[in-house]
């Protein structure tokens, strides 16, 4: 049995069967989305924030985080962190504690520049974001930032759409990504779940990477197992480089996507109106 946060805050058991990984649904029409606007209490939502950061940096999953990176990084050091996805963390438990997360890794890594987008949040969310010290990346670029190709980043995609995930890596593809530590749902996982054949049309860069990437799964040991689950660190390390083609490194036009129900495109929301 494991035990989970509903959106009041209330504890519920469940079989891990029964875990599923928190997806922002829109309609199959993009044409019929439309962002919401709702207000939110950001004094009550700041200190259940920062009561959730208590609970992430006192637990051994935490832990066991800053020391798999840690040992990643070797003796590099962490520009930034870069976060899409983490939903509304002025409504949801498990938005707070993964963004109560991303603060305790800014924390440890003593960074200033820690980025965040998701097109659903609210102006109020946008504002609590900036108290906490973050920076809102305010368009929706749909997962194609790309990153410094001297220095390490930490791209973080909370139970994210494998698509968001493959437009990263399309937007970063060649021997840069080895300046990247991902921090997503398994690509292991994903490979023994779903077919090669469907995986390699749908989201072609996180198959062909995964030849090529190491991958550490975490265990998921905190107290609540619907927030962290099905998570791994994902990296290049520099001595697998030499092995691969340089040819392997051929991109095509940015990948496509149709009737993807938890993927929003920058078409069905153009800009954050904050």
């Amino acid at each position: 049995m494991s035990k989970h946060l509903d959106d009041d805050g209330f504890q519920i058991v469940t079989s891990k069967r029964a875990s599923k990984n928190k997806q922002t649904k829109i309609p199959h029409n993009q044409k019929q989305f439309i962002k919401h606007e709702n207000n939110i209490n950001i004094e009550a939502s700041y200190c259940r924030i920062l009561s959730a950061v208590d609970d992430i940096k006192s637990s051994h999953y935490f832990n066991d985080v800053l020391k798999s990176v840690s040992n990643v990084l070797k003796e590099r050091n962490l520009l930034e962190i870069v976060c899409f996805g983490l939903g509304h963390i002025g409504e949801c438990n498990i938005s707070r504690y993964q963004l109560a997360f991303l603060l305790c890794l800014k924390q440890s890594f003593n960074l200033c520049d820690v980025f965040v987008h998701d097109p659903i949040f609210y102006s109020d969310e946008c504002e609590l974001l900036r108290r906490l010290g973050l920076t809102v990346i305010t368009q929706n670029n749909e997962g194609c930032y790309v990153i410094s190709q001297k220095h390490t980043t930490l791209v973080y995609l909370p139970h994210c759409p494998k698509q968001l995930t493959n437009n990263f890596l399309w937007s970063n593809w060649g021997v840069q990504l080895e300046n990247c530590i991902l921090l997503c749902n398994s690509f292991a996982s994903l490979l023994q779940n779903q077919p090669s054949r469907i995986l390699k049309e749908a989201v072609p860069y996180i198959y062909k990477i995964t030849s090529h990437i190491d991958e550490i799964v975490l265990k998921n040991n905190f107290q609540y197992k619907d927030i962290f689950n099905d998570t791994s660190i994902h990296y290049i390390s520099k001595e697998k480089l030499p092995d691969i083609d340089s040819e392997f490194w051929n991109k095509t036009e940015q990948p496509k996507y149709e009737d993807i129900e938890e993927f929003i495109t920058s078409q069905m929301v153009e800009k954050l109106s904050i």
